[in-house]
């Protein structure tokens, strides 16, 4: 499972202007569905909040990886987004988030997809050079080269 084959140039967002995480969640949901990976941004971004309730997906670093599972879902994706200014996720380490991989699964997909997919990101995410690659890069090409790496 390729975690580049996953992220779509169209689905990254650089510089997104959000004040708060919910606000985060939202406007990455709207490019899905303009995108047409997800068919009701509402829907989907309402299981994002519900997983989040459960356990903060603020893995600490500025990182955050929220994932829904979700019938309006119709091709599993992930989307990346590249914050203006750091927003407060009650994150583990109790610092704000700067970079945001939003997994959308669709729920036929929901069980070894799913995981598949998380793990190959965080294995990805606990590389200090690629995390460098990706907090350094400016351009949706640069983000899309540092998931090859």
């Amino acid at each position: 499972m390729m975690i580049q084959n996953k992220i779509k140039k169209e689905n990254i967002l650089l510089d997104l202007e959000a004040a708060t995480k919910q606000e985060v969640i939202e406007k990455m949901s709207e490019k899905l569905y303009e995108n047409g990976f997800i068919n009701e941004a509402e829907t989907f971004h309402t299981a994002v909040f519900e997983r989040e309730a459960h356990m903060t997906t603020g893995i600490g670093n500025n990182l955050a990886i929220p994932h829904g599972k979700s019938e309006t879902v119709q091709e599993s994706t992930v989307a990346f987004a590249k914050l203006k200014q750091p927003v407060e996720w009650g994150s583990l380490d109790q610092k704000p988030v700067k970079f945001v991989f939003l997994l959308a699964i669709k729920a036929a997909d929901k069980g070894e997809e799913h995981l598949r997919v998380l793990a190959e990101l965080s294995e990805k995410l606990m590389d200090d050079e690629f995390v460098a690659q990706l907090k350094e890069a400016s351009t949706r090409e640069a983000i899309v080269n540092a998931l090859a790496f």
